[in-house]
């Protein structure tokens, strides 16, 4: 067996994979760095214990056994998102349930945890033989306007903040409805959806049906809600313990859907953008929100006229600036029509952050005096304001 394997060792086509080891106290572990360490054929980066020692590691395979800590669908969609590979060895007794399980968490390779040495590197070099021809294929770009399938122009723009932005982003919307066809506002809010409720549309379709339909290759007219305002709608989670059904990976998956299908893409996220630490119990809780932000071409920061409005607006924009460097737009909701309040908060602002744009929206004194048996409060110069933004 050695002779053999040092004789296809000098093959010029044959390739070194990086193998990076999910920690086990079974004996693959032991027999395989053994192994390698006496034969060769692979680069053993080292052994993972937590998943940051996963996303640290520069590796073409990741070798985990069934009962591993680290197999689940967040670490395995981050880990083929760089470009890397995860192999589980398997329990051959019910090989049935186990393939079930796996295809649960995107694992797409699998041997028994019986095979021998050999096998795994030899799977781990044809890993690694398809990933350095991807990286080598010389990359040819081809013009938007000629990308088939996606809608020339399209600008993704995502809304954070704490005073009002469910507000703005659906007058956006229905603005941007008027002028710029076809629109889609998308609640991508995992801790506090509100665009359902302030709309009163159906939980179903929402956020989780929209991306299982992009996995099952049927996204369409039935995978969003039409709003009569002349803009589509995906509700965000029907119950915020589903965070987790939803990983930063799929979030993705579904933007480029959008930009197939629409020319704006509205996408309201948590103003929390922090990268929670593994043993907090939380991890990847903001993932889709920072996703978001990264795929931004636009980042709409919205806050009130207040002095503590100004103090969640900086730290907002700290916070989209860590991330991406798409343009940031600044939207001041319920600022005080007087000039000096109004010179005095953008003095404040721009001392420390120059936005690619500044808008006061006014306050509207008829909304509080809005109730029931009142009448409607009359329409004021924020509906002007949203067709100009929408223009």
């Amino acid at each position: 067996m050695r002779l053999r394997f040092k004789q296809r060792q000098r093959r010029e086509d044959d390739v070194e994979s990086r193998l990076l080891l999910g920690a086990s106290q079974l004996s693959w572990v032991t027999t395989l760095t053994h192994w390698v360490s006496e034969h060769g054929g692979a680069q053993l980066v080292g052994q993972a214990l937590t998943p940051d020692d996963v996303l640290d590691a520069d590796f073409d395979l990741l070798v985990l056994d069934g009962w591993s800590s680290l197999l689940n669908r967040r670490l395995v969609d981050q880990v083929r998102q760089d470009g890397a590979a995860v192999l589980v060895l398997v329990n051959s007794q019910r090989p049935e349930a186990e393939a079930n399980r796996l295809r649960d968490l995107g694992v797409t390779l699998s041997l028994p945890i019986s095979s021998s040495p050999e096998q795994i590197v030899a799977r781990a070099s044809e890993v690694a033989a398809v990933r350095r021809f991807t990286d080598s294929r010389p990359h040819q770009p081809q013009p938007a306007a000629k990308s088939a399938g996606t809608t020339p122009g399209h600008r993704l723009v995502v809304a954070l903040g704490q005073d009002g932005v469910t507000e703005v982003v659906v007058s956006l919307a229905a603005a941007a409805g008027r002028f710029i066809r076809p629109t889609v506002l998308v609640d991508f809010d995992t801790v506090e959806p509100s665009i359902a409720q302030r709309l009163d549309l159906p939980i179903v379709p929402n956020l989780l049906i929209a991306s299982d339909h992009i996995r099952q290759g049927r996204f369409d007219a039935d995978s969003v809600i039409s709003h009569p305002g002349g803009f589509a709608v995906i509700p965000g989670l029907a119950n915020t313990r589903e965070w987790d059904e939803l990983t930063s990976v799929e979030a993705g998956e579904l933007v480029r859907a959008l930009r197939e299908r629409f020319a704006l893409s509205i996408a309201v996220v948590h103003p929390i953008l922090e990268a929670l630490a593994p043993l907090s119990g939380l991890e990847g809780r903001f993932d889709v929100g920072r996703r978001l932000v990264e795929l931004a071409d636009e980042v709409l920061v919205v806050g009130a006229g207040s002095p503590v409005g100004l103090v969640r607006i900086l730290n907002s924009v700290a916070d989209v600036r860590g991330i991406s460097d798409a343009a940031v737009r600044v939207v001041v909701n319920r600022m005080p029509s007087d000039r000096f309040l109004r010179t005095e908060f953008a003095g404040e602002l721009l001392r420390t952050f120059a936005p690619a744009s500044l808008t006061f929206l006014p306050f509207d004194r008829g909304g509080p005096q809005g109730g029931v048996g009142r009448p409607a409060a009359r329409p004021g110069p924020l509906r002007e304001g949203d067709a100009t933004y929408g223009r």
